[in-house]
């Protein structure tokens, strides 16, 4: 009972805010549609790897906000517990 866990809440709310900031300009910006008249095979598999490219990022960026905004439910449970605790331990 002699350890004490802190939670600098403000600091974390800061870097997640930054976090997300990042993870908004996070974009991949390759080229979907390369082949125009040319027929080639494997200008065919890099668009549909660039394609794919594209999707991963999305999807990745779309984690990367959830886990954000899950973080920061957590970070203000951890807040309202603490105040709840400290509440009831000055009741007693």
């Amino acid at each position: 009972m002699g350890q004490e866990i802190k939670v600098k809440t403000d600091e974390v709310k800061q870097v997640l805010s930054d976090l997300k900031n990042s993870g908004h300009s996070m974009k991949a910006s390759v080229p979907t549609d390369i082949k125009g008249k040319n027929h080639l095979d494997t200008s065919k598999k890099i668009e549909e790897l660039n394609q794919s490219i594209n999707k991963v990022a999305a999807s990745y960026t779309s984690a990367f906000s959830k886990q954000i905004v899950q973080t920061e439910s957590a970070v203000e449970a951890i807040k309202d517990t603490d105040k709840q605790l400290a509440s009831s331990m000055k009741t007693k």
